[in-house]
């Protein structure tokens, strides 16, 4: 049986910001929804390999759009970070809306993912 860890958060002082991360032997899958409408938005897959600078680790990473969505920066966040991190392959599964959002809201949004990621890898590798 695989190991499925959730981590929550908030998109906004409304709505929740929920993580699975799914133990893969030693890649990850990682979805990442919340809002009103929590969907599938984009996906993107990324691969660890050695930096371009020959220094530590990078990751190449690709990306699956549907259409008129907006969550591959979030999406890439999370994949290439834990791609990095536990250097092995990780897909990460987007998706969260809030409806007529602001730019407010959208900078509110994108600042709980990364406290959201920094929580994820901490509890994941650095304890």
């Amino acid at each position: 049986m695989k190991e499925v860890k959730v981590f929550e958060g908030r998109a906004d002082s409304t709505y929740p910001l929920i993580c699975h991360v799914i133990s893969m032997g030693r890649d990850y899958t990682v979805t990442v929804c919340g809002g009103v409408l929590p969907h599938i938005g984009s996906t993107v897959m990324a691969q660890a390999r050695p930096s371009l600078t020959g220094e530590g680790i990078s990751a190449t990473s690709s990306t699956l759009n549907c259409m008129g969505h907006k969550d591959e920066e979030v999406a890439r966040m999370f994949a290439e970070k834990i791609a990095v991190q536990g250097n092995c392959t990780a897909v990460c599964t987007c998706g969260i809306h809030l409806d007529a959002i602001t730019k407010e809201q959208l900078d509110r949004v994108r600042q709980s993912c990364c406290e959201l990621l920094d929580r994820i890898l901490e509890e994941m590798w650095l304890s």
